[in-house]
């Protein structure tokens, strides 16, 4: 009867209460993966996934056995716009629109990679446990608050709340898919390794060191909830915990400045592609206000397209 009766509650969720369940199943698993790669400190994102486990032969009528195909349609419609929005970021340095800004990019972190190894030699080791203890409570504060949002959104209906935590959850498995590419295709050296030359293509494919995902992590979920919640208190707070999280990467002397950079600018461009995007799951509309934060991001990025409508 208890096995029942828990199955007969989820056949009763709406389909868009399993998608945000479906969404926050896949962040689970992708944070899981990424985590490992990085070894920071695991993160509790807070999903029961145990009520899905429920055995379907003992569920007795045919309406119970509809569920694994709402189930397979709401997973297959997240990795479907998971997908696109890979090969959006893909395809965006390419647009001519976008090529004056890969340009300066590319300017502005050549003389990063230059001074890394002069950076990483002038790191003192006496701060590199605390200092990767810190990055990993910073990353596990910024899932915790996102998870935060999704839970009080829950426990209040609030659909906009619940909303953010999806799009947050969608944008953070965008960015553990483009670190883990990238970091197979770049193999660069730890700052630990190699005499800290941190030299690319090496064949550290596995745990190479370009970019920081812990940087990139951070960045995405602050990006996702100041976007949604456009009050100069929640972008400080958030923006505030990526910039020591990251920052925290170098000083723990497991990365070089550039990986954090470039980590820190594809988790913040992902985190703003996704919170601007209207075909998340349905709900309302976060009320924009008049944040000088935002105008000025909006005004310097209008020109750079993602393939945002």
């Amino acid at each position: 009867m208890k096995v029942h009766g828990q199955y007969s509650r989820l056949h009763s969720l709406q389909p868009a209460t399993r998608s945000r369940a479906v969404w926050l199943i896949v962040l689970s698993a992708a944070l899981a993966v990424s985590t490992s790669a990085q070894q920071p400190t695991a993160l509790n994102s807070g999903v029961r996934a145990p009520v899905f486990a429920v055995a379907l032969p003992d569920a007795p009528s045919s309406s119970l056995d509809l569920q694994p195909n709402s189930f397979g349609e709401s997973l297959g419609h997240g990795i479907l716009t998971v997908g696109k929005d890979e090969l959006t970021f893909i395809k965006a340095p390419f647009k001519p629109e976008n090529l004056k800004w890969d340009a300066l990019f590319v300017a502005a972190v050549a003389p990063l990679i230059a001074t890394d190894e002069h950076v990483a030699h002038a790191t003192n080791p006496a701060w590199y446990g605390t200092s990767d203890t810190l990055s990993n409570a910073l990353l596990a504060t910024d899932a915790g608050a996102a998870g935060a949002v999704f839970v009080t959104g829950l426990l209040t209906d609030n659909t906009h709340a619940k909303d953010t935590g999806v799009a947050t959850a969608r944008a953070t498995v965008d960015s553990v898919i483009m670190f883990a590419a990238m970091k197979a295709v770049f193999q660069r050296q730890r700052p630990f390794s190699g005499g800290a030359e941190g030299k690319f293509f090496s064949g550290n494919w596995s745990n190479g060191s370009f970019p920081s995902g812990h940087s990139m992590f951070d960045w995405t979920i602050a990006s996702v909830i100041a976007h949604e919640y456009p009050k100069w208190e929640v972008e400080a707070a958030m923006y505030g915990l990526a910039l020591f999280g990251s920052g925290s990467r170098v000083t723990a002397g497991v990365h070089f400045p550039s990986d954090v950079v470039v980590g820190a600018t594809l988790g913040y461009l992902i985190g703003r592609y996704v919170a601007r995007q209207d075909n998340h799951l349905p709900g309302d509309a976060p009320v924009h206000s008049h944040s000088k934060i935002l105008r000025v991001e909006d005004a310097v990025l209008s020109h750079v397209s993602l393939g945002i409508q």
